[in-house]
């Protein structure tokens, strides 16, 4: 049970850099990194799954939520230093919250955007993807919107429930990269269907109860009026805290699509068929599972949306990875010519152990 404690442990350690000095923003980042590749690389494979149904894991997901309010207040105390600043007004005066006021180099910026946005998108959008699928009423549910706020991202849940579960590995879902594909057209094509998909959603589900798009009881309006709520609380800290705050929610958003499109990649899935573990990447290495509360079991997930994360099988007869996500990740966006070398080996053995004659026939089309 106390493995998947290492997402919050990660954000804990990241906030104690954050009190030492924005020059441990850059240790952090690159010293969480090197843990999960080198991780991923040596600790093997994680194949334990659960089948209680008890609630013990959920304080870990729990936990993130409030470990990212206090990171983001930790940014707005950036303006600390700044006399002009709404938060140097109010704290200057207590000793404890003075240790912000120290020289930020543009350099060290840089670090605290890579490390924040790292840890909000690595962790707090996949702790929301996870709480998401819970019932809508539910604590979880609620706090996936607070988390979803963060990255002001409403859409993401409304388009991934409603419209990647249903459509996933058809060209019908903008969350599915195609083969080929570059993952920056992918970003921009994935983030404008979502948004299209998820306004397109709830204007629908409004029409039905004979309500205007434009009310508070719209869910994209209520995630953006938290999304302001929480950018007024980094503005407190003046014009640097608002910079670290935009550059790592759209370097947070840049990891979520970057999943996405390494999720899916390539694999096809003829429109209205059952959706099969065959028909996503799935990667069981031990740090990444634990730090993502499994969200590599993807096969698992997308067979059964509903399970909880510990429950979810790690089907090592599906389609792999050959490295951890993290890993994969920085292969998509350093060394994209490296990823396509591996996926070209990849899709190859998907094609010949796991595709359907039908879908082979579709492939054929696409190409």
């Amino acid at each position: 049970m106390l493995k998947y404690s290492l997402a919050p442990l990660v954000l804990i350690i990241l906030i104690i850099c954050d009190w030492m000095g924005p020059q441990f923003a850059w240790i952090f980042f690159i010293g969480f990194s090197l843990f999960i590749v080198i991780g991923d690389t040596l600790a093997g494979n994680d194949t334990q799954h659960y089948q209680e149904d008890g609630n013990r894991f959920n304080p870990f997901l729990y936990l993130v939520l409030p470990l990212l309010f206090l990171k983001i207040f930790n940014i707005s105390l950036l303006g600390m230093g700044n006399p002009d600043s709404w938060i140097h007004s109010l704290l200057s005066g207590a000793s404890f919250f003075n240790i912000w006021i120290r020289p930020t180099t543009h350099f060290d910026l840089i670090g605290m955007i890579l490390s924040s946005g790292l840890l909000i998108g690595g962790i707090g959008t996949v702790v929301g993807h996870e709480l998401v699928h819970r019932k809508r009423r539910s604590t979880g549910f609620k706090i996936s919107n607070w988390l979803l706020a963060l990255t002001w991202d409403p859409a993401f849940g409304i388009e991934h429930v409603h419209g990647h579960h249903k459509y996933v590995a058809t060209y019908q879902d903008p969350e599915s990269a195609r083969r080929g594909e570059s993952v920056y057209h992918f970003i921009a094509r994935s983030t404008w269907g979502t948004l299209r998909n998820a306004w397109k959603w709830e204007k629908e589900r409004l029409a039905g109860k004979g309500l205007s798009p434009f009310s508070i009881h719209n869910q994209m309006f209520q995630v953006y009026a938290r999304s302001a709520l929480i950018t007024c609380v980094v503005a407190l800290g003046g014009s640097i805290s608002l910079i670290v705050y935009f550059g790592s929610v759209i370097w947070a958003k840049v990891l979520l699509e970057t999943v996405n499109y390494l999720e899916h990649y390539g694999l096809v899935r003829l429109p209205g068929t059952a959706i099969e573990p065959r028909h996503s990447w799935n990667s069981n290495h031990r740090i990444s599972s634990y730090l993502l509360f499994n969200l590599t079991r993807h096969s698992a997930h997308h067979e059964k949306s509903n399970l909880p994360f510990w429950k979810m099988n790690p089907y090592s007869d599906a389609p792999m990875l050959p490295y951890g996500y993290l890993t994969m990740v920085y292969f998509i966006l350093l060394i994209p010519w490296v990823y396509r070398r591996i996926m070209i080996r990849e899709l190859k053995d998907w094609d010949n152990r796991f595709a359907s004659r039908e879908e082979l026939e579709l492939l054929s089309q696409y190409q």
